[in-house]
């Protein structure tokens, strides 16, 4: 069907008359020819009835030349058929086929996020359960793989350490058995004696900074003391103060004295309790840095007595290397060659559960695929809206609690705040439609009210209408739908505002569109 844009019949034109009106030049009066004298008077043609119709001619070319020239509003009318946008819409499927217990009912408001549905599917909840369950088990087998591989490494390590031990006693004791051949002091005894002499420096360390403590105590203490000696002139004014009050209330209670005045003191007394409390609170904030201090003092006093214990400890090193002198380096020998061979036997139990660990970490990783792969498609089973908007879909409550095939549709979720519509303009017209122009639409129903649009998109493409004879644009107008009674799919008018034309323009225009007379006169639309 063909668009039209003919003006509303209610046009607000009126043919006003020209305020002043050109006058005709004069016309010339013909030569007069004598006449037979037996001609009557009253077939002589008379000068003055030419002259008024060339006035009246003039006047109503005058007039008729204003009103083309007058201005109007132009519309360009088409039909419309109202959509939803592309981005506040959204269509709800069935994921798999279930049973699906709903959220929202028809026409309800949902926000984006919220659940619409939930679909319950027996064979993804036992594939869940199941793909758990071998996850539990791998778990708990590389769980206990681990447990075997920390287990040998920790003998291992004992193995290792006690090889360590084994050989550096051999070699300690073919050295030491060198030296007192050679009749020199052993190097693990020099070492040791070392290691006491950097020991008691660290002492003598801890001990110089003991002494820093002990005068930051006594700095604390002289501040305690200037600060019970202010709390002391306090309470002496607190104490002068209240027999003050005392006099002031017998005063007060006789009539001799006001009471504000009384009041005044007792604010005076308030405050110096206060500030005698705000002493207090200070002073005891001291006597908690003393004892902070001493807490310090006291560790270093234990760290003293650690390091004292570890040269004690060395010197029982040195009675031990003594001793071990004494030793058969064949005895050290052989005990290298024992620890030897249980560190081999260790480092096999090592690599066996290092194998272990491995098959079952592979294990354990498929199953954690698997059962996420399951879990993200369990999640899909919670239907939520991706838009915010109204449910369309009547009846829903014949779905709710009933199984639903997979792809079925569910439900339709429009955001009826703004809708788009697709308009069908006359090919004519394109060149008059702009982007953003307002636009009015009204749907078929004589009584539904106007709606206020703007022109959204243009398409560069012309299609026939139905009945393929005349060529269309289709436009896209976005709708404005505060009462949110529109639906997609309604049908309707669309009155596009073009700006105004001149009266000659809008009808050469209509001419144009009906005769297409630019085929026969080039640029006759663009006159």
């Amino acid at each position: 069907m063909t668009a039209t844009n003919n003006p509303s019949p209610k046009s607000p034109l009126k043919v006003v008359p020209p305020k002043a009106i050109a006058q005709p030049s004069p016309v010339p009066t013909p030569p007069v020819t004598p006449t037979p004298p037996a001609a009557s008077p009253s077939k002589v043609p008379t000068p003055s009835k030419s002259y008024g119709k060339w006035l009246m001619m003039a006047i109503v070319l005058a007039g008729g030349v204003m009103v083309a020239r007058m201005p109007i509003s132009n519309y360009v009318i088409g039909e419309a058929e109202v959509t939803s946008r592309l981005d506040e819409r959204q269509r709800l499927v069935m994921p798999v086929s279930g049973q699906i217990q709903l959220k929202v009912k028809s026409n309800a408001e949902v926000e984006e996020g919220d659940i619409l549905a939930e679909v319950s599917s027996p064979e993804i909840e036992n594939q869940v359960a199941e793909a758990e369950r071998n996850l539990q088990h791998g778990n708990a087998a590389l769980f206990a793989a681990q447990k075997r591989l920390s287990i040998a490494q920790t003998e291992l390590q004992y193995a290792q350490k006690n090889v360590e031990i084994a050989q550096d006693r051999a070699e300690k004791k073919q050295r030491e058995v060198q030296e007192v051949i050679a009749g020199n002091k052993l190097p693990r005894i020099r070492q040791i004696e070392a290691e006491i002499s950097s020991i008691e420096s660290e002492i003598d360390g801890v001990k110089n900074s003991q002494v820093g403590l002990d005068s930051k105590i006594v700095e604390i203490q002289h501040q305690i003391t200037a600060l019970e000696s202010e709390k002391n002139s306090l309470q002496e004014n607190l104490v002068s103060l209240e027999e003050t009050i005392e006099d002031y209330q017998f005063a007060v209670d006789e009539g001799a004295l006001a009471r504000n005045v009384l009041r005044q003191e007792k604010d005076k007394k308030l405050l110096l309790t206060n500030q005698i409390n705000q002493q207090n609170f200070a002073i005891k904030g001291k006597h908690e840095q003393i004892e902070q201090t001493q807490s310090e003092i006291l560790q270093r006093h234990n760290i003293i007595e650690q390091k004292q214990q570890l040269i004690a400890g060395k010197y029982e090193q040195i009675k031990q290397v003594e001793k071990e002198i004494e030793e058969l380096r064949d005895e050290r020998e052989n005990e290298v060659e024992q620890q030897l061979g249980l560190q081999r036997s260790v480092e096999q139990k090592v690599e066996a559960a290092k194998v272990d660990i491995q098959s079952e970490t592979e294990r354990v990783q498929k199953a954690e695929a698997e059962l996420d792969r399951l879990r993200d498609r369990q999640a899909t089973l919670i239907l939520t809206a991706d838009t915010a908007g109204t449910v369309l879909t009547p009846d829903l409550d014949l779905l709710d609690q009933n199984t639903v095939q997979s792809g079925q549709e569910i439900m339709k979720i429009v955001n009826l705040s703004q809708l788009t519509a697709t308009v069908q303009v006359s090919q004519e017209d394109g060149n008059l439609v702009q982007p953003n122009q307002p636009v009015v639409f009204k749907v078929r129903d004589p009584y539904s009210p106007s709606y206020r649009a703007k022109v959204q998109d243009i398409s560069r493409t012309i299609a026939p209408d139905k009945s393929g004879a005349n060529p269309m644009l289709t436009l896209t107008i976005l709708i404005d739908n505060p009462d949110q009674i529109l639906r997609p799919g309604g049908q309707g008018f669309a009155h596009i505002e073009t700006g105004k034309l001149l009266v000659y323009q809008k009808v050469q225009h209509e001419l144009n569109k009906l005769f297409n007379l630019d085929k026969y006169f080039v640029g006759f639309s663009k006159e």
